[in-house]
């Protein structure tokens, strides 16, 4: 009986640590960069609710094809596998309207939604994007800016990090 009771004993601890952890963290993750801090506001917090209200249909990749996101076959480590809609790839950065979609196996055996990722023609400047100065555009290949927001798995690096250490 005693061991029973030290089991629950620490369970409850360990969800009391876990909840408190999770209250810390803002609603969409870490908001820092690499100098160590940012700002980010209320307006930011919307971008981002935004985004995850407009992708929630693409859980499924299905759902996600059927609304013009193709599969590129570009798995990046600590990113994912890319599905892009090259009919959205404009100058225009819209919270709502990401121009890729980011999935990764997590363990289970089936690809899930894990981040959206924002797509520029390369210019010499970085474009707009989220309100503050949180997000972080990174050219790639010669051709893009990329923006990752993480917000359909949390990422300890930054919602806006370009790599993610929880996605394998």
């Amino acid at each position: 009986m005693k061991t029973k009771n030290s089991k629950l004993v620490v369970s409850v601890i360990c969800w009391f640590a876990m909840v408190i952890a999770i209250a810390a963290v803002p609603a969409f993750g870490v908001m820092h960069d690499e100098e160590g801090g940012c700002t980010a506001n209320e307006i930011t917090q919307d971008q981002l609710k935004q985004a995850r209200q407009a992708t929630g249909a693409f859980n499924s990749i299905a759902a996600a094809e059927n609304a013009g996101y193709v599969n590129i076959d570009l798995l990046i480590p600590h990113m994912g596998n890319h599905y892009v809609n090259f009919g959205l790839v404009d100058t225009t950065f819209e919270a709502n309207k990401p121009e890729a979609l980011v999935y990764a196996d997590l363990g289970n055996g089936r690809q899930q939604l894990v981040a959206v990722e924002y797509l520029a023609p390369l210019s010499p400047l970085a474009p707009e994007g989220f309100v503050g100065t949180c997000d972080r555009w990174e050219p790639f290949g010669g051709v893009f800016w990329t923006l990752h927001a993480w917000i359909w798995h949390p990422n300890m690096a930054g919602t806006f990090n370009q790599f993610n250490p929880l996605v394998p």
